[in-house]
Formats: structure tokens, C-alpha cells, sequence
């Protein structure tokens, strides 16, 4: 199993030892580490690209502030996605073919809410529609604790297209109630109905979330997901096609 959306805990002597710990707690394989909006997890991302591991993949923000960004890095093995905010998707429409050919994944924010997204994403796909996208944290079914009037419309327009994947992820964030967030069950069995289980993925956001509990968010994700153990989904699959397991 991956996990397909996880930051690094800076706080650790070792961040990716930290992380790997964790990952062979919960029986995770693999996992897609997610470039921070501060950067701060930069330099252990970089070290990922330098030496590759078939146990990892990276996914690195698209600044349109920064000229830092070359299509080149699609180039690099352990490079798995872009993550990009809502409002720098049109910035980014000079590289969305480059994204498309590489077959790696555009993985947007919703910070403007999911309804905004959608119709960014809509329109990018028909210009491009060879782009895959990875949709995390459930498609934002909550903005500040209240239910997104846009998101099923959101998500079922979405569901629609063929190359967009989404996940079970940042359970907690969306959550009104402790563990195990039987508020949120709703949101991850909606989307399972739209989506089918082998286009969703489970992500745990480590390490945003209650100190020591990975294992648990990583099982409950999956449980949501109801996919056997042995099935990798369309987005790990393609993440880590051209590796042995």
C-alpha cells in the first residue's frame, strides 16, 4: 500500500527516517512526499531526486512568483507531481502540456474553495486533456468547518473525466469530532461511489495531525477506501510503474 500524500515532520533529527519509521509501523510501501508551501522540507526532497529509492516519490510546488520552476525536473525519476494553488493555474498553462507528456500527476489546492478549482480544472483538461490530476484531502468538502455547498457538484463533475484520482486524506483537518471522524465517513463513501475504490488513494498528511496516531489515519483511510491490501489503485500503479515492487 502508499501513502500518497505526506509531508515530513522537520522537528525529527532525521525526517525521512522518521517517516519511514512510521510507514513500516502501518505496512506502507511506498509513499509521494509533498513539497511544504514554506519549503521547509525542501532540501530532503532534493536529496530524494539526487538518490532516487523505488520506495519514494516527490511532488513539488508550482510558484508564479518564483522563476525557479523548469519543465526539465519532469525529467527526474523520483519526481511524481506538481502541486500548484487554485490561482496559479492559469501561470502554469505554458508547462501543462510538458506535465501531460511526462504522465506525472498535477496535484491542486483548493484554496479558493473546491467549486473555483473545479472550474479551473475543467477548463485545463479540455485544453489539455492528456493531464492527470491527483485531487487530495477528499476534494475540501469543509472550508472553515462548514460543509461546501459546491463540493458534490464539484466532485461528481469531476468523477467524470478520466484521468483524476482522489484521495482520502487530511481526515482530521475537515473533522468536527475526535477520532475516528465519523463526520467525515460520509464525504469518503460519496466519493467512492463516484470515483470507484481503484481511483481513490489513501494519504495521511503526516504530520499534521495528533502526534503518533499514522498508523491509525493510514488504516482508517484504507478501511474508507475498501480496497483489498493487494489491489494498488490507478495512481500507484502509475506513480511506480516503471519499478518492481
Amino acid at each position: 500500500m502508499m501513502d500518497a500524500y505526506t509531508h515530513l515532520d522537520m522537528s525529527a533529527p532525521s525526517p525521512m527516517a522518521a517517516l519511514e519509521r512510521w510507514m513500516d509501523e502501518a505496512a506502507i510501501d511506498r509513499a509521494l512526499v509533498v513539497e511544504t508551501w514554506s519549503q521547509d522540507n525542501r532540501s530532503c526532497l532534493d536529496r530524494i531526486i539526487a538518490s532516487p529509492s523505488p520506495r519514494f516519490r516527490v511532488a513539488l510546488c508550482f510558484r508564479a512568483t518564483e522563476e525557479r520552476f523548469s519543465p526539465t525536473i519532469l525529467e527526474q525519476e523520483a519526481v511524481g507531481g506538481i502541486r500548484i494553488q487554485t490561482a496559479d493555474l492559469q501561470a502554469f498553462r505554458p508547462f501543462a502540456a510538458a506535465l501531460g507528456c511526462s504522465k506525472k500527476w498535477l496535484i491542486p489546492h483548493s484554496e479558493a474553495g473546491i467549486g473555483k478549482l473545479t472550474s479551473e480544472l475543467v477548463d485545463l483538461i479540455g485544453d489539455y486533456p492528456e493531464l492527470r490530476i491527483l485531487l487530495p484531502h477528499m476534494g475540501w468538502p469543509r472550508r472553515n468547518q462548514q460543509n461546501d455547498e459546491d463540493w458534490h457538484k464539484s466532485v461528481s463533475r469531476l468523477s467524470a473525466l478520466p484521468n483524476v484520482v482522489a484521495g482520502i486524506s487530511a481526515i482530521s483537518h475537515f473533522s468536527r469530532m475526535p477520532f475516528p471522524h465519523e463526520d467525515i465517513k460520509p464525504f469518503a463513501i460519496c466519493l467512492r461511489e463516484l470515483f470507484g475504490s481503484e481511483s481513490l488513494f489513501a494519504g495521511s498528511d503526516y504530520p499534521l495531525f495528533e502526534t503518533g496516531r499514522y498508523v491509525d489515519y493510514m488504516n482508517l483511510a484504507i478501511e474508507w477506501i475498501g480496497r483489498r491490501d493487494e489491489e494498488p489503485g490507478r495512481l500507484e500503479s502509475a506513480l511506480f510503474e516503471n519499478h518492481a515492487s
